[in-house]
């Protein structure tokens, strides 16, 4: 993978680039190149080129900009400005393994992978450890060798593929489509789960409810947080304009990490 590809953040950038982001943030590279220009115009120059090209391949340079450009704009009267298409964000699906809840919370507590205390259920530190170590070393990988991962850490036969800045599984019992820190997170899951004699159906079924213990994003490694997402630029934004719903999120990449039920 070539540095220019680990720039890139196509969940940001493409079809689903956020106009106020870019906006503000070549606003902010505008105003700090011409700031250091005035004491040194190569400095200037070279300041812009380097902001230029990362707000253009990763969609913004700013830290945690999906949440606070939208708000901004809206503050200024400026959302009518930069109204977004409206055809709907692909969502991530979950992969469904079939097997009774209460099974697989019993199999999880009994293989040290969950804790229960008197405040609730809890990864337990050592599960913890291997689960994010695997996340780690995934989000590392291209798309092309996240889907190989996919493929090997599925518990069966399955046609997998990067398509549309995710992974598509087509199998015998499930043909769904997952985001890339999803996919991240889920085969970390099946990993780390699985290493411990667990079932892997039962490894399977887990995947989606232990996002909810989740505390670095999968895609960046960046904090997540409780928030809500909004469709803008595909990530998380703060309570404000009719928001969706409750999701985990990153705070850094707008990543949606897990979404909540609706109640």
């Amino acid at each position: 993978m070539s540095v220019i590809d680990s720039l890139k953040r196509p969940e940001h950038t493409g079809a689903n680039r956020c106009r106020p982001c870019t906006v503000v943030n070549a606003v902010v590279v505008a105003v700090v190149g011409l700031a250091l220009g005035v004491l040194w115009l190569p400095a200037g120059f070279v300041v812009a080129a380097i902001g230029a090209a990362l707000v253009y391949l990763r969609g913004y340079v700013v830290p945690g900009t999906p949440s606070f450009a939208p708000r901004l704009v809206a503050a200024v009267g400026l959302s009518g400005v930069f109204e977004h298409d409206d055809e709907e964000p692909r969502q991530s699906e979950s992969l469904d393994a079939n097997v009774d809840p209460d099974v697989m919370l019993s199999t999880l507590l009994d293989a040290d992978v969950l804790v229960e205390r008197e405040d609730g259920l809890f990864l337990t530190d050592e599960a913890r450890d291997e689960w994010e170590s695997a996340m780690a070393t995934l989000r590392k990988a291209s798309d092309d060798e996240l889907a190989e991962a996919v493929a090997a850490a599925l518990p069966f036969e399955a046609e997998v593929a990067a398509e549309f800045d995710g992974i598509s599984i087509d199998g015998p019992s499930m043909s769904v489509w997952i985001s890339r820190p999803q996919a991240i997170a889920d085969v970390a899951t099946l990993l780390a789960v699985t290493e411990r004699a667990v079932d892997p159906m039962v490894s399977l079924a887990a995947t989606e409810p232990l996002r909810m213990f989740t505390e670095v994003c999968p895609e960046c490694g960046g904090p997540v947080e409780e928030t809500t997402v909004r469709n803008c630029c595909g990530g998380t934004a703060g309570v404000y304009d009719s928001p969706e719903h409750e999701v985990l999120g990153c705070e850094e990449c707008g990543a949606v990490v897990y979404e909540f039920g609706d109640e």
